[in-house]
């Protein structure tokens, strides 16, 4: 009985001396661990903290593109700067994160974004996986995937960097709402260009002379509630700033917003997210 708790004790005293970065590396993120070694943040993250680390697994980083790998591998500036993104000072268990919760990384200013959907927990829209790993120094959150790009811009203003948006970018000044968007939390289904061009002839100029109606449709592609791709399910309706509601539907993947197609998910921004479209949605009223 004596040698059984002993045997414990000294379990028990092994894990307590491993840091964030010995534990990230037990979990599968034994790639993080390298890259934070060639970002020269390993010497930080062993120090006392304490420290909260997202650590995406070797997985996560394997599905990164090739050519961002590449770009974070000769870029020792923007890998110190995504992986900064990761950590958080202080220790922060799963049961003590709030939903919409914005915390200090140590790439400040920016801040990491928590989501709870149901009983699952998202960093900037990754989920964690494997939570509440206890280091010496901290705690480690695994997550399924990197958080690449960083986002650093909100709603308008990625949306004005981003071409095929344009349009939307140029309804949304003539409504009057670049300022609304600038702030708050919100996710915004934007539709394309490509969307805009499938209207009837005639619709878009008239909606662009008509300020309560281009708002009215504009609004209705709104809510104020930040939904990553893990926040939306199959039948779920969504309250819009409109005051109508959406409908998400997902089927082998392929997720819809009435009768639009997400052509691309989670991008992410400073007040929330952007889930681009493919047709221009209309309200009810």
């Amino acid at each position: 009985m004596y040698q059984q708790f002993f045997v414990l004790l000294m379990v028990n005293l092994v894990c307590s001396q491993d840091n964030v970065l010995d534990i990230a590396k037990q979990r599968g993120a034994m790639t993080l661990v390298k890259l934070l070694q060639d970002a020269e943040l390993s010497s930080v993250l062993k120090g006392q903290g304490p420290f909260t680390l997202f650590a995406p697994t070797d997985k996560g980083f394997d599905a990164l593109p090739a050519d961002v790998l590449d770009k974070l591998s000769k870029d020792k500036a923007l890998l110190k700067k995504v992986l900064s993104y990761h950590v958080v000072s202080g220790k922060i268990l799963a049961k003590d994160l709030k939903n919409n919760e914005l915390l200090d990384s140590l790439d400040n200013p920016e801040k990491l974004r928590i989501n709870i959907y149901g009983q699952d927990v998202f960093a900037t829209g990754r989920k964690v996986i494997l939570p509440d790993n206890d280091a010496s120094n901290g705690v480690v959150h695994m997550l399924n995937q990197v958080i690449y790009p960083v986002p650093t811009k909100n709603i308008v203003a990625e949306a004005s960097t981003t071409p095929e948006l344009s349009t939307l970018v140029y309804a949304v000044i003539r409504g009057n709402l670049q300022n609304t968007l600038t702030d708050g939390n919100f996710t915004v289904f934007a539709p394309n260009n490509a969307a805009f061009q499938k209207l009837p002839p005639g619709k878009l100029s008239d909606l662009l002379s008509n300020e309560t109606a281009l708002v009215s449709l504009l609004t209705y592609h709104v809510t104020e509630e930040v939904l990553y791709s893990g926040g939306l399910r199959d039948g779920q309706e969504v309250p819009t700033v409109e005051k109508s509601k959406l409908v998400i539907s997902i089927n082998g993947g392929v997720v819809k917003v009435g009768d639009s197609t997400v052509v691309q998910a989670d991008v992410s921004v400073t007040n929330g997210v952007i889930h681009v479209i493919d047709t221009v949605l209309t309200p009810p009223n």
